[in-house]
């Protein structure tokens, strides 16, 4: 339908509608931004975590010098002074007292709450959806690589082209179902970001997010 002969009324529907859908393609692109984020903070503690490295912060392709983290120096836990034992005084009284305290036996401890404990209902478990498997194969052109290779071939072969995630998508992979597709959205962002943090790639556009190679 031609825009100039739409009712007013239904032509602001449409534009609020339009507005809304443009805010939530944002906050959807900068969730998994953000998302991507923190799994590849997490991955990278751990790594450096078993291979005995230290992290080193987020430079955006402005440096590459490693500033080292100052040791962390543990306090020295001086031993406890051993308790001597208290003089007994000379005397029958005492002596007998003594000998009354040593003989008495320590009450039982009560067990009220283990009872309660062994006793309750189990807990409820939510019954949560296990998520769709992503077995997507990329195209031949791609044979081989890794979908990080993949996304830099692309990206690098045609530096003044940007490209959406979706458009990346049908690059790799062409027409995926669209049950794959938000996992595959996923893990295009996933890259994108590293990227970005590497000083790789560059954010070039808004409403959609696009990307092209650094340069």
């Amino acid at each position: 339908m031609p825009y100039a002969i739409l009712d007013n009324a239904v032509r602001k529907n449409l534009e609020q509608e339009r507005d809304r859908l443009t805010g939530d393609r944002d906050s959807i692109i900068k969730a998994a931004v953000a998302a991507a984020t923190t799994e590849i903070d997490k991955t990278l503690e751990y790594l450096n975590g078993l291979l005995g490295g230290e992290i080193e912060p987020p430079t955006n392709g402005k440096g590459k010098g490693k500033k080292a983290a100052a040791p962390i120096e543990l306090p020295e836990i001086e031993a406890a002074p051993e308790a001597k034992p208290k003089q007994q005084r000379k005397g029958r009284g005492k002596a007998k007292a003594v000998a009354e305290e040593t003989t008495k036996a320590a009450p039982e401890k009560k067990t009220r709450g283990k009872k309660k404990t062994e006793d309750a209902a189990p807990k409820k478990t939510r019954n949560v959806k296990p998520p769709v498997p992503f077995d997507a194969t990329m195209k031949r052109d791609f044979k081989g690589m890794t979908p990080a290779e993949a996304v830099y071939k692309v990206m690098s072969g045609s530096p003044s082209d940007t490209y959406t995630t979706d458009e990346m998508i049908e690059v790799l992979y062409g027409s995926l179902p669209s049950v794959n597709m938000p996992e595959a959205r996923k893990r295009i962002a996933l890259m994108m970001a590293h990227g970005m943090r590497k000083g790789t790639y560059e954010k070039v556009g808004e409403n959609p997010s696009r990307f092209k190679i650094a340069g």
